[in-house]
């Protein structure tokens, strides 16, 4: 039982692990997105989102 509780220590270890990179590489493509999409001018409003969606 030990090693059972050690093996699921050790697996729980390596998906925070893998977790946190796939967070860093989520955030890198954000700001990547955003310095590509440049300053916006204005704030959306409520009136463009809905025209956004089809509302």
């Amino acid at each position: 039982m030990t090693e059972a509780v050690i093996t699921a220590l050790e697996n729980e270890v390596k998906r925070e692990r893998d977790t946190a990179r796939l967070a860093d590489r989520y955030a890198a493509i954000a700001g990547d997105l955003a310095a590509k999409a440049g300053p916006n001018p204005r704030e959306m409003t409520k009136d463009d989102i809905d025209e956004m969606w089809g509302h």
